[in-house]
């Protein structure tokens, strides 16, 4: 009988038939197991047989974990047919990285806006659903008054936060210190509360301007309307700068005014609104210096300041400086003058001592020790004290050392018979030196006199015996004893006993003024005296870019001719200036040249500005090559002349 496809006898080979189909549609080419062996697996576990029946069982791999003894089974099949091979590596997945946070500065009580810019997670949709938006407030959800424009209604417990219905955009009204934080927004889906998407952080900073500033030193508050702090130098000095309020803590610097003083080092203080600036030690270059605080801060549109001004309290410190300069030697009879400046806070007065004792000439209220005609006695150690508040002090002793020339002493005595011997008429004596005249034995009572301009008679000595010491140029001239007799006899002695003083010696220049100020605008003359026995063979001023002989004109300045001076060796010389300007301020020498050497005068003029006085150009005195050549030149001559050089 002829049986069909579908007849009850097929049905097991049918089946069989159909799991092999689909066995081999199902497995991928690269399974160890084949269709045949596994549809005589699945015949052989169908018909509960064992092992026996010639199906070779693959061997389990190790990866997948199956049992020895156990069937291989369909599961098992699928397993291995996704099996990842042993020398396949996963690849890590890469850490996302954190969205950057952007930081909103806020004025306190100010209202805030932020919106909710969403970034959608992966394979989700970023599309916002308002119904389960959620603000977070550094990661604690934030219950917020849920706004609908369109229904022009609300819901929400949130007091002071405000949420769109529609763009999720969050409004804190009247922020507050504890609105600090980040804050970002999530969409979650509403069944499962997954996080669909996450907003962009944004961390609200919250700006309370700081009330005020002060300045504190060991402690102590300092007044802001006492600006000066008294320190002594040496002292070490600390000052605090401290802010009261202010979120977050004000930013402060320190300033010293001026610069090139010693800098401060600052540092911390005790807390975020504090900070300190040091001096190890107190300079008196401090003296005056201002001690600056600034506080800055974001809700302030200027920064907040406090000042203190250092009064610094030090010892005399002393300046000996002397005219002429050190370095040119004082000869017997030159003008002379010591200074003496202290520098101490507070101000103290210079005292001149000589030898432990006191000067020989007074001094002056400024400090000055002026000799119009330096002597030798005048030589010795000379200093400086002065009385302070911390003591008394005194500088280096200086020591002042006049050379002079030894000159003969002269002693005229007419003779007996009243006679004066032709030497007696004329006596000669250097620059320094020391004379002394006699009038006649035989006539007791004479007295001696200088004979002047047109004749007249200037007493110079009360007895018959006239000594000049250490003589100028300006003593020299004619000499007459005078004695009490008849007016015939008188008359006698006049003309018998006259004497003819020669001073011979190294030219000398005598200023009028050391030193001279003037107004600009106005016309002012320099003048000098110089006296010279052999006479000067050349005479020269010189300013700081001009070498002019008397008698030279120019459109400043006028050097006039030589004129007569007080005695018959000495002459006198004018420099002027025409109109006074600040360019003119400066040193003006005077050169004499003689035969003996050369010497020099110098004046020192000081300018100061007059309100109503104004010049479209200051005039200004360059050096130039031929005046620049001249001054070398004449000075060369000089010095050869006087076998300097």
């Amino acid at each position: 009988m002829k049986r069909g496809p579908f007849s009850p006898i097929n049905a097991p080979q049918w089946i069989l038939w159909s799991f092999f189909v689909s066995s081999f549609v199902i497995i991928p080419c690269h399974c160890i197991v084949s269709a045949t062996s596994l549809s005589h697996s699945l015949r052989h576990h169908q018909h509960g047989s064992g092992a026996s029946g010639g199906l070779s069982r693959p061997t389990p791999r190790d990866d997948l974990d199956l049992p020895s003894e156990s069937p291989l089974t369909s599961d098992d099949l699928y397993r291995l047919s996704t099996a990842v091979p042993p020398t396949t590596v996963t690849p890590s997945p890469e850490v996302p990285t954190p969205p950057r946070i952007i930081e909103l500065p806020v004025r306190q009580h100010r209202e805030v806006h932020l919106n909710c810019e969403l970034v959608a997670a992966s394979n989700a949709s970023s599309k916002l659903r308002a119904s389960s938006l959620v603000w977070f407030h550094d990661g604690r959800p934030v219950d917020a008054f849920i706004v609908d424009k369109n229904t022009r209604s609300g819901s929400g417990l949130g007091h002071r936060y405000m949420r769109d219905f529609l763009t999720g955009q969050l409004r804190i009204a009247n922020a507050r210190l504890e609105d600090e934080g980040v804050w970002h927004c999530e969409n979650r889906d509403p069944i499962t509360g997954i996080v669909i998407s996450t907003g962009k952080p944004t961390r609200i900073i919250v700006l309370e301007p700081p009330r005020s500033l002060y300045l504190a030193v060991d402690g102590r508050r300092l007044d802001p309307g006492n600006l000066f702090l008294p320190v002594k130098e040496g002292a070490e000095l600390a000052v605090s700068c401290v802010v009261e309020g202010g979120h977050p803590p004000a930013n402060l610097a320190w300033l010293l005014i001026p610069h090139h003083t010693p800098g401060l080092n600052t540092s911390g203080g005790s807390h975020a609104h504090s900070s300190e600036a040091h001096l190890a030690t107190v300079l008196r270059a401090h003296h005056n210096s201002t001690v600056t605080c600034l506080a800055r801060h974001q809700a302030l549109t200027h920064p907040l300041n406090q000042s203190l001004k250092l009064h610094v309290q030090y010892s005399p410190s002393f300046a000996i400086s002397r005219v002429p300069g050190f370095g040119f030697p004082l000869r017997e009879g030159i003008p002379v003058s010591l200074k003496c400046d202290v520098d101490s806070n507070p101000p103290a007065s210079p005292v001149w001592v000589k030898d432990d004792g006191a000067p020989p000439v007074a001094q002056s209220g400024d400090g000055f020790l002026n000799f119009s005609a330096i002597r030798r006695e005048h030589s010795g150690w000379y200093k400086c004290t002065s009385r302070h508040l911390l003591g008394e002090y005194s500088s280096i002793g200086y020591f002042l050392n006049v050379r002079y020339e030894e000159g003969p002493e002269v002693t005229q005595d007419p003779g007996p018979d009243g006679d004066p011997t032709s030497d007696g008429h004329q006596v000669e004596v250097a620059l320094g030196g020391a004379v002394q005249l006699q009038c006649p034995a035989a006539t007791p009572g004479g007295c001696w006199s200088r004979v002047g301009t047109g004749g007249r008679l200037q007493p110079v000595g009360s007895g018959p015996e006239l000594t000049l010491d250490r003589v100028l140029y300006q003593e020299a001239g004619e000499y007459r004893c005078v004695v009490g007799q008849t007016p015939p006899e008188l008359d006698q002695w006049r003309t018998g006993l006259d004497v003819q003083l020669i001073v011979t010696g190294r030219p000398a220049v005598y200023p009028a003024n050391k030193t001279l100020t003037a107004v600009t605008g106005q016309r002012l003359s320099l003048t000098v005296e110089f006296c010279a026995n052999p006479p000067a063979s050349r005479a020269v001023w010189l300013t700081d870019s001009r070498v002019l002989r008397p008698g030279d004109v120019t459109d400043t300045i006028i050097a006039h001719n030589i004129t007569a001076g007080s005695s018959e060796y000495c002459h006198q010389a004018v420099l002027t200036l025409m109109m006074v300007t600040e360019s003119d301020q400066g040193e003006y020498v005077f050169l004499v040249r003689s035969p003996r050497g050369l010497a020099e005068g110098t004046v020192t003029l000081n300018v100061t500005r007059a309100s109503s006085f104004s010049v479209a150009a200051a005039r200004a005195h360059h050096v130039t090559a031929a005046a620049a050549a001249t001054v070398l030149y004449v000075l060369s001559a000089w010095l050869v002349a006087t076998n300097l050089i």
